[in-house]
This record gives structure tokens, sequence and C-alpha cells, in this order.
């Protein structure tokens, strides 16, 4: 086996690993899991394409744009998913405001790009670093250092600054927190636009090597869902290790015995996981829930 099937797996795993966080900072202090949240992605891919491959603005361009895109982005998820469920009451509300938040946003995708299949624009980084014979894209090793700066960031964030305390202290219990003087609705507005941003840059990252199409949100959300409950939700540390397992897993197994084999191992292996570890691998009891 190369050792480009594994650059390939740390990439995708690197990928994967963003989504999963960004799926963390959402559940932290709301306790809701967005199922829409693949759909920055597909923002971050389209606004890639759009301005690098359709209109020639070049990269600069194309990074300001997502940047906005995608914090607009993640003030419609909040209002369109925290809005039904602060109304409803009900505990299961979350679920239809997530999946109904992903298809609007996916049904807007697919009516602008209905005849693109792939959302490639060229490479942020474009060239191939040679090491033992191997070439290595620089966009690969782009997205990976991307994905390790951006975990270390956050955990940093959490621990060491007043805003990062008070998101523990609204996971950890909202209404005490409230009671506290702490802005709760405004950590958790706060936490869908880092998610959504987080989630765009990891779309523009991934859309020149990765297939990533008007309608692949759900797949996005569906591998981000994996990696962060194999390493425990609500877990820097755990994304980052639950996304390289997802994608190392998923590259090998494809390589040695095709696509459906590596989807039905990765799901395997998150079925085993949550009966050894029900809070996953880095996660806390509480979050076994």
């Amino acid at each position: 086996m190369s050792a480009q099937v594994w650059i390939d797996g740390l990439f995708a795993g690197s990928v994967y690993a963003l989504v999963a966080l960004a799926l963390a900072i959402v559940f932290q202090p709301t306790r809701v899991m967005n199922f829409a949240q693949g759909e920055p992605v597909v923002l971050g891919a389209a606004t890639s394409y759009q301005v690098v491959a359709l209109w020639h603005w070049g990269w600069p361009a194309a990074l300001a744009a997502t940047l906005v895109l995608g914090a607009v982005m993640g003030l419609l998820s909040e209002r369109m998913i925290m809005l039904p469920v602060r109304l409803s009451g009900s505990r299961y509300a979350w679920i239809i405001a997530t999946l109904a938040a992903a298809m609007i946003f996916q049904a807007l995708f697919i009516l602008r790009y209905f005849d693109v299949d792939s959302l490639r624009p060229t490479a942020l980084a474009p060239g191939h670093l040679e090491v033992l014979g191997q070439r290595l894209a620089w966009q690969q090793l782009l997205t990976i250092a991307v994905a390790l700066a951006v975990m270390a960031g956050y955990d940093l964030f959490l621990r060491r600054t007043a805003y990062g305390r008070a998101i523990r202290a609204a996971s950890h219990d909202a209404d005490a927190a409230v009671v506290m003087g702490i802005p709760v609705r405004r950590i958790v507005l706060l936490s869908f636009v880092i998610a959504a941003v987080i989630c765009a840059f990891a779309g523009v990252l991934a859309a020149p090597i990765l297939f990533i199409g008007p309608a692949s949100g759900l797949m996005f959300t569906i591998k981000g869902f994996t990696a962060a409950v194999i390493g425990g939700v609500g877990s820097p540390r755990g994304a980052l290790a639950g996304g390289l397992i997802v994608g190392l897993l998923d590259a090998v197994v494809r390589n040695l015995a095709g696509a459906t084999t590596g989807d039905f191992v990765a799901f395997g292996l998150l079925a085993l996981i949550l009966v050894a570890f029900p809070s996953g691998l880095f996660g806390k009891p509480m979050e076994a829930h």
C-alpha cells in the first residue's frame, strides 16, 4: 500500500475532523446535533468555485466571500433551528429543524448549480512535494496543517479565554449560566457562526481534491457525525482523533476492498466504539446521552 493512500486518508480525515469540531461547537451550548452542518462545506466549495473558477477574481476574494457567507449561513441556521426548538418545547424538535434547514440549503445549492457535477476550483496551494518518490499535493498538506491549527486554537480558546469559559459554563448548565449573567443566547448564536465558518473553510480546502457536489452536504454531515461520536461529542481532541480514524480507515479499506466496504467498516467501527465507549474515546460521561 502506497504512502499516497495514507496521505489521502489524513487529508479526508482532516476535513471530517473540522466538520466534527463544528458539530461539537454547536452541541456544547445547545445540546443540539446540527444535521445541517455539512451544508456550509458545500457553501465553501460553491463560493470558491464561483469566485475562482467562473469569475476569475482570485483566492483572496474567494476567502473573503467565504468568511462573510459562512457567517451569514451561521446566523440563518441559528434562527431556522433554535427558534422552532424554543417555541415548540419538544425535546425532539431539533431533529426536524436541523433536517429541514439541511434540505432548504441543499435545494438552494441544487437550484443554483443544477448543471454542475463537482464544485471544483483550482487549488489554493497548487503543486506537489516529492518525498521518497511520492508526490504529495501541497493542498493536502495545507488542509492537514489547518485542521491541526484550528483544533489547537479552539482548544486554547475554550480553556484560556473568558468567552471560552462562558461556553463551557453554558454547556454544563445553561440555566445556572443565565443566573450568573452569562449571555447564553449570544453564545449560542456565536457558536453557530463559528461552526459554519469553520465548515465553509473546510469546503474551500477540500473542493479542489474531494468530490463536492451541490447535494453533498449530508454526506459530510454523516462522516463528521461519525467522527464526532467516535472521538467523543464536545471534545475538540476527540473530533480530531475521530476524523483521522474515519478518514484513514475509509481510505485504506477503499483501496483494498472498494468504496462501499469503506463505508461499512467505518459505521461498523462506530457501533463497536459506542458499545465499548458510550461517550466516545475522549468524551465525558454526560455526553453519552
